[in-house]
């Protein structure tokens, strides 16, 4: 009986390598990804500088924000009466990502007067320098009731990169 055990034991783990040759996605659930496409330096980790643009509007100068490497995220733009934007951001595929990061807003007293939150998709070019995004904007009272949904904002994102001084001090 027990050499049945094994022998079905054997078996089974003789079609593994053969499932995973004719499985035509590799990586996890949340984040299936062909397994030709090499995933190395498909990262959104680091610091970006930030344009969006409203529905039928130009891009202008909107935040600074961190993807930090837990799926977190930490960012202020240039509106002084939104608070610091929190958020948390997942890769789905190849060079794509998804994000939903959050704020509150105040009056220029500095009470507050609702909460914003944006829900976004991005694809990352391909050398990893740049990334377009489309957000969906979703404004609430400070209940959290939500009072208006802007679809299609668009927005284009560059990496920040480590720029010396050009006089550096004497050494």
């Amino acid at each position: 009986m027990r050499f049945f055990g094994l022998f079905g034991a054997m078996a089974l783990l003789s079609q593994v390598a053969v499932t995973a040759q004719s499985t035509p996605v590799c990586g996890g659930f949340f984040q299936p990804v062909p397994c030709n496409i090499s995933t190395l330096g498909q990262s959104l980790e680091g610091t970006w500088i930030a344009q969006v643009a409203q529905p039928g509007g130009a891009l202008a100068l909107f935040e600074v924000g961190t993807y930090h490497a837990n799926g977190s995220y930490s960012g202020a733009n240039v509106n002084p009466l939104h608070t610091e934007h929190k958020g948390v951001w997942l890769r789905v595929g190849d060079r794509k990502f998804v994000f939903t990061f959050m704020f509150f807003t105040h009056d220029d007293k500095g009470v507050f007067n609702g909460i914003v939150k944006a829900r976004g998709s991005v694809t990352l070019a391909e050398d990893g320098k740049s990334y377009d995004s489309v957000v969906e904007r979703v404004v609430m009272d400070t209940t959290g009731k939500e009072l208006q949904v802007t679809p299609g904002i668009v927005g284009r994102s560059v990496r920040m990169e480590l720029e010396l001084q050009r006089n550096p001090p004497p050494q």
